[in-house]
């Protein structure tokens, strides 16, 4: 399979393809043929390789160039059929990749987007552990841009011909399946050929949306987020990065490269996006149009395609505001910084946290609104936020938590969920906990968001019609009930593998094998029962979680009981159930390392039978069935409703003569006192009346023989 590729020495026969599930696996152009078999063999330098499916990689030979983010490219090329020139994309285990990006660019050719041949799960040997690798078509001419060039490669003239058109064509069919590129910039632009009549861009899959993005192509709505948590956005967000892709080309460098990024925030929110890059850029006048049309703050207003098409035909657009952001009489202060718009006394909220604890509680920032920005309806909602953290029947430093948090909601209703150090978009929530868990800084913040229902009220604030935004909220409605369950099965691992459908499975027993898909789960564990001591269950946190939401069945029986580990019987019963469930979906057929496994952990779920008889028959029976690895079988064994329920009835029947007989010896044991008092009082009155009648009879005796 392609997820056990090795690395091999370059002369060596290349391994037979193997088959990998629909969610992930490459989906190859099948129509090609093959090279004939006389055709000379690759000459491609290096001396290690990855043969992985229809494609060979050479670790030791990077390509730079091609680097997208974190994902680093290497040289490839077809081993099994002519695919052109080509390299390997190794995206970085840590960060989920795009999977609804990856199924549709692999499955048909889109102009202007290089060509994503296929992709794999692969084992990469430089890191030890698997990871997805994408095949791309190797553009035929060189990058389009370079930082730190002298002046534009491409003349402003040629730029909407040679730039724009390709990229808009990406836009439309990407927006057609409700799909966002957020890869859109200069420098993952490429010439399709020698002649640079024509750019293509580059990968925009082997990470989360927007993270490669440098924050000056980020709109406004999004920069604030941490970069694994801007979200997969929607067409708005793209056009925007196009206009700053077209300033960048037009003047040769990234626009506002000389100032760091959180003053790129802070001239952004205070003065607009169009305005902060005329004020210190010298813009194209031929492209000054369009640029301040997409770089529109109000993506409601901004430029789309069919605006930008009509630029292109020569025909009048509507002009664009420049920036819309109501600004107030006065400022408001916040940490020694004056604010005179919400969005960005938001940020100036979010970035001094306990500065503006007193500023929101006493009501400052609502007589700002009231008065300053005239704003009605903010303001009551900020009356409102304090009434009811003055009700809250959360400690104080909570609610005073919640309170801040809900007033950046309040006034900036477009922007990030935003608490003490987190910062993500609603659709970026998934992604930036898969962040925080793989690089160490856990989930407690998101586990706060959630638990405190933050998602919600920022739902309650969005303005205008989001649908990348709105589609997200019925999976946010059970967040909070697994955050608030902490039994295996539920907990942030639930909430990790709901939000992000790609995430592979965390659990240290398979996280090196990059579980993505169910299918690949008892394979992956097959593997590790090969060379693990079993001395634990194969069923962690983490697995439990991911087995609930990507197996298609109720799993709530066997996650229920997982809840009092203290009942051993249950516990281990609905471990096996979870396994069994999942080998009699997905397969394969035997799994003898983990049936073993399993197979020594069984003795508790024996207990379920009370007859010691048909208890010693079933422990004979499993290592029989564990060597033949089916797990369905072992759970049969201990799941038998026949068996059970004659065992069941024969303990009754046991339990009740047992229970006749123990009475039956308790009255003879306890009536035995009262029966020897009995005894004697009977006696005692015996006695006494043959003694009363032996002294009669003596009486009378003597009475006659005087009488006599």
């Amino acid at each position: 399979m392609a997820d056990n590729a090795k690395m091999q020495p370059e002369d060596a026969s290349s391994r037979p393809e193997g088959e990998m599930d629909d969610d992930v696996a490459g989906h190859g152009q099948d129509d090609q043929k093959a090279p004939p078999s006389d055709a000379p063999p690759p000459k491609t330098g290096g001396s290690r390789h990855v043969d992985v499916g229809n494609f060979r990689i050479f670790p030791d030979l990077r390509l730079p160039e091609f680097d997208c983010g974190p994902s680093q490219a290497f040289v490839a090329e077809g081993i099994k059929r002519d695919d052109g020139a080509i390299y390997a994309l190794v995206t970085d285990p840590t960060l989920p990749t795009r999977s609804e990006l990856l199924r549709v660019l692999s499955g048909m050719r889109i102009g202007g987007q290089l060509d994503l041949l296929d992709y794999e799960i692969v084992h990469w040997p430089p890191l030890d552990r698997s990871t997805i690798v994408c095949f791309y078509s190797k553009p035929g001419g060189s990058k389009v841009f370079t930082e730190g060039g002298k002046k534009a490669v491409i003349d402003e003239h040629d730029l909407p011909a040679t730039v724009i058109v390709p990229l808009i064509n990406i836009l439309t069919v990407l927006s057609d399946k409700n799909l966002a590129h957020r890869n859109i910039r200069a420098d993952n632009l490429y010439f399709s050929d020698e002649k640079r009549a024509s750019v293509v861009a580059g990968d925009c899959a082997s990470c989360p949306a927007g993270f490669a993005q440098p924050i000056v192509y980020e709109p406004i709505d999004r920069m604030s987020a941490e970069p694994a948590g801007r979200g997969a956005g929607a067409l708005s967000d793209d056009m925007y990065a196009l206009g700053i892709t077209i300033a960048a080309l037009g003047i040769g460098h990234t626009p506002l490269a000389k100032f760091s990024d959180k003053e790129i925030v802070e001239m952004k929110l205070a003065r607009g996006s169009f305005q902060t890059l005329a004020a210190h850029e010298k813009l194209p006048l031929t492209l000054i149009e369009p640029i301040r049309g997409l770089l529109c703050d109000d993506f409601e207003e901004r430029w789309g395609l069919s605006e930008l098409n009509s630029w292109l035909d020569g025909r009048r657009v509507k002009p664009v505001q420049g920036n819309s952001e109501r600004r107030a009489a006065r400022a408001q202060n916040i940490g020694g910084r004056d604010y005179y718009t919400a969005r960005g006394l938001a940020n100036g909220v979010f970035t001094n946290w306990v500065a503006s604890l007193a500023p929101l509680r006493d009501g400052v920032v609502e007589v700002w609104l009231r008065r300053g920005l005239n704003d009605a309806d903010r303001s009551k909602a900020m009356s409102e936020a304090m009434r009811q953290m003055a009700w809250s029947g959360s400690d104080k430093r909570t609610a005073e938590d919640v309170l801040i948090s809900r007033g950046i909601a309040i006034l900036d209703p477009n922007g990030p969920v935003r608490h003490k150090n987190f910062s993500a978009m609603l659709d970026g929530l998934g992604p930036m906990l898969s962040y925080d868990v793989q690089h160490g800084k856990g989930a407690q913040a998101f586990s706060e968001v959630v638990v405190r229902d933050l998602p919600t009220f920022w739902f309650s604030r969005i303005t205008g019609f989001r649908p990348e935004i709105q589609s997200q909220q019925q999976v946010y409605k059970g967040l909070r009930y697994y955050m608030q369950q902490q039994s295996m099965g539920y907990g942030y691992e639930r909430c990790l593998y709901a939000l992000v459908k790609n995430q592979h499975c965390l659990s240290p027993l398979v996280e090196n094998e990059y579980v993505i898909h169910i299918a690949q789960l008892l394979p992956a564990l097959e593997k590790v029962a090969s060379v693990t001591p079993h001395s634990s269950w194969p069923v962690d946190r983490h697995i439990a979680a991911f087995i609930a939401v990507r197996l298609q069945d109720d799993t709530e029986p066997q996650l229920t009981a997982l809840q009092n580990p203290g009942d051993e019987v249950e516990f281990s019963r609905s471990i096996i159930s979870l396994l069994a469930l999942v080998q009699w979906r997905h397969g394969p057929d035997s799994l003898p390392h983990l049936g073993l496994w399993v197979a020594r952990l069984m003795e508790p779920a024996t207990k379920v039978f009370h007859s010691r008889e048909r208890r010693e028959k079933v422990e004979r029976e499993i290592p029989k069935l564990a060597k033949r690895g089916n797990l369905v079988e072992l759970y049969n064994l201990i799941n038998d409703e026949k068996e059970r329920r004659k065992d069941q009835d024969e303990f009754i029947s046991a339990v009740e003569e047992y229970s006749a007989a123990d009475s039956e010896v308790f009255d003879l044991e306890s009536s035995g006192p009262a029966r020897m008092i009995l005894a004697e009082q009977i006696g005692r009155q015996v006695a006494s009346f043959a003694s009363t009648m032996i002294a009669l009879l003596t009486v009378s005796a003597l009475f006659m023989m005087t009488v006599w």
